[in-house]
């Protein structure tokens, strides 16, 4: 009997960009979908100023109502998003393992699905966007 292994590492990620009225990115979240694990990851930072030395995090949750929560809270509704799809095709096996900073080094035209600049977000869009992750992906 011959075994299937699964080799297929690509993964589709959104980017999320929170733009203020002043054209500075001051949020930047990147959400995929583990199917593995069925789980959201979310790998974001706030703007790294010279004043302000900002973090990077990690969550993870099961719900994409739970994501669209999150982001909702984080993002103000007074600003606009810049949303680009990748398709990255060199994840680690483990969701553990990717962090922030591997997604923000690869994140350039070559994994570049789609982008749009200036958007404003719903709960909806949010929840469309999130359940094609969801629905559209591979165990990488």
């Amino acid at each position: 009997m011959t075994e299937f292994i699964e080799t297929v590492t690509d993964c589709l990620v959104f980017k999320f960009e929170e733009v203020e009225e002043n054209g500075n990115i001051d949020m930047t979240v990147y959400v995929l979908y583990d199917k593995r694990n069925h789980k959201y990851v979310l790998r974001g930072r706030r703007r790294w100023t010279r004043r302000h030395h900002s973090c990077t995090y990690s969550f993870e949750c099961e719900r994409a109502s739970d994501v669209v929560d999150f982001l909702q809270y984080i993002i103000c509704s007074e600003n606009t998003i810049n949303e680009t799809l990748y398709n990255y095709d060199n994840f680690p096996e483990n969701s553990n393992y990717i962090t922030f900073e591997f997604l923000n080094n690869y994140d350039n035209e070559d994994y570049e699905l789609s982008g749009y600049d200036g958007e404003k977000q719903s709960r909806q869009k949010y929840l469309q966007k999130l359940r094609m992750l969801r629905k559209i992906s591979n165990y990488f």
